[in-house]
């Protein structure tokens, strides 16, 4: 098997696994279905790792492989690179898929159905980083937006079929315009391949040139609203929340990454790609600030750890945008690249975990209301789970994200502060740092103290077992890669950029300063969690709760965001 038939593997594997559960769907025996099930999932989820493993030595070398779908001419076919970026990220999609899918089998939902879905979401999410055509790019977009309108509401909560509407009214929208404005890109290029459309952009002028920014404007914002970047977030608290638990994992750890950095490659096709970078990175450290002062107001668990998904990717996409924007030619770019990598990397493991443990514990305890919920330790051990994993991994989750070394939280959110060091992102983030401390105070003490009598134990052991083994899975993961973060950094730095001199390409190590800056923030995280408690500070928090949020202010929200980056752009 050639590279190429590998790289096509990677994507069409879990469309064929796709295809066995649903056959399954066909028997009559409910055996059957459910070996079809199984055949589907290990084909979609197993399989993959197959080719990933053997692409490993092309990646590692700083090789990377190109083409054209079905071997049509550039011009009129789909374009494709297999490289670095595409490696890892296709990495991060099937670890969390695959812990996801595992918890699914107990914490649901299950079947065939769902199944196949799943898998076409993950075939989709593989997809979209391969790819070099931008409208093969919108394909792979709507697929992925599809997909998670027809997951959300499998929860069968109150509100799921609301928030998956909400979020496909605004995504719809926003993807009309992305089509708008790819169409814009080839009425003046005469190409959708990326490399092609850069050569016919070189040396436009006049109305050509603002309508290819028209057009840049118009695709940014259209995948700005799936990464879900303020102010560009109104959908995904109520999906995040209301979705099932191993789909809020995906959501969370993987959908709202992978757009971010496919737009990578097409940021680069453009002269003015680098300033939509410098506007991204600032409306990311505002983001990690405002999200993380939401989180704390919220009472249902699930909203807090949603908020938080948001401020995470301000962290994300705070350096991503500045490494656009200053470009990977020194020392700083590479590093805030490879921490913006990494942090999604890290929040996907992290946050996937948080979302799989918390859901056990609201599942059993059935009470999702942080300030009334209590002693959910008892509660797991009520049902079955003599030994606490429930509570340990949760608290792992809780110290990844709080950046506690030498968990891997601590790692990315190292190198990315520290290349910012001076800024006003630096600071930013460095405030949102403290707020994630006190939040998840206040998260953890769903296990301990006050009085939970009277509350019915929801679920027993036997519904348990896989939701540990998804959990015990994100959970080592979380410990490893910030055991072994100087290998981990290391080796992320050589695989997204190969052509890199030696001396831009960096180590990781802990050191005294960072303990003693992770002993200030920690401090201060508490602190801020004393001052919830002050009555001001409470009324305050309910008017950021409670504040009026509806579908209208959604469009307006995007209108706003197309707005400014149209006029900081041609201004």
């Amino acid at each position: 098997m050639n590279h190429e038939d590998l790289v096509f593997a990677t994507v069409m594997l879990p469309l064929l696994g796709a295809a066995f559960a649903l056959f399954g769907k066909l028997t009559k025996r409910s055996t059957l279905t459910s070996w079809w099930n199984g055949v589907g999932s290990f084909v979609g989820l197993a399989l993959p790792w197959v080719p990933l493993i053997l692409l490993a030595p092309v990646v590692l070398q700083g090789q990377s492989i190109e083409g054209v779908v079905g071997n049509w001419y550039e011009q009129i076919g789909v374009a494709y690179t297999y490289d670095g970026l595409a490696w890892l990220i296709q990495i991060l999609g099937y670890t969390i898929g695959g812990a996801a899918w595992i918890y699914a089998l107990g914490g649901g939902p299950k079947g065939n159905t769902f199944t196949a879905i799943f898998l076409i979401q993950t075939g989709a999410l593989a997809a979209t980083i391969l790819t070099t055509d931008i409208f093969n790019l919108f394909v792979c977009l709507e697929v992925l937006g599809i997909t998670s309108y027809v997951l959300i509401p499998t929860s069968k909560k109150p509100g799921a079929s609301l928030a998956s509407f909400s979020y496909l009214m605004v995504s719809a929208t926003a993807m009309v315009l992305f089509l708008l404005g790819t169409y814009a890109l080839y009425r003046i290029t005469g190409s959708l391949a990326y490399d092609q459309i850069a050569q016919g952009l070189i040396g436009l002028d006049g109305h050509q040139h603002i309508v290819s920014l028209m057009a840049l404007v118009l695709i940014v914002s259209a995948i700005a609203i799936r990464v879900a970047v303020m102010p560009l977030y109104g959908w995904l608290p109520d999906a995040h929340a209301l979705a099932p638990h191993a789909v809020s994992a995906v959501l969370s750890g993987v959908l709202i990454k992978t757009p971010l950095f496919a737009l990578t490659r097409v940021l680069h096709v453009f002269p003015s790609g680098s300033e939509v970078g410098s506007l991204i990175s600032i409306a990311g450290a505002l983001t990690a600030v405002i999200a993380v002062i939401i989180a704390l107001s919220q009472e249902d668990v699930k909203q807090l750890l949603a908020y938080h998904s948001i401020s995470q990717i301000g962290y994300i996409t705070a350096a991503w945008g500045a490494a656009i924007s200053i470009g990977t030619t020194d020392t700083t770019g590479v590093a805030l690249m490879v921490g913006a990598y990494l942090h999604a990397l890290f929040h996907a493991l992290f946050k996937g975990l948080l979302f799989l443990s918390v859901g056990t514990t609201v599942d059993v305890c059935g009470n999702r209301n942080v300030y009334t919920l209590r002693r959910g330790a008892k509660a797991l051990r009520s049902a079955g789970e003599r030994f606490p994993i429930t509570i340990i991994t949760c608290i792992i989750g809780a110290l990844a994200i709080s950046a506690i070394a030498p968990l891997n939280g601590s790692v990315s959110k190292q190198i990315i502060t520290s290349a910012m060091k001076g800024s006003v992102h630096y600071y930013l983030l460095s405030a949102a740092a403290v707020g994630t401390i006190a939040s998840f105070i206040k998260l953890l003490r769903i296990f301990f103290g006050g009085s939970s009598e009277g509350e019915e134990i929801r679920i027993r052991v036997r519904h348990l077992r896989s939701r540990w083994i998804a959990q015990t899975i994100l959970a080592l993961l979380c410990i490893l890669t910030g055991i072994c973060a100087p290998q981990v950094v290391s080796y992320t730095a050589r695989i997204l950029f190969p052509q890199a001199s030696s001396a831009m390409l960096f180590t990781y190590s802990f050191s005294a300063d960072l303990m003693v800056k992770t002993g200030i923030t920690v401090a201060l995280g508490v602190l801020v969690y004393l001052m919830m408690h002050l009555r001001v500070v409470k009324h305050l928090l309910t008017l950021i709760r409670t504040r009026y949020r509806d579908f209208t202010g959604l469009f307006v929200s995007f209108s706003l965001a197309t707005a400014v980056l149209a006029l900081f752009l041609i201004l």
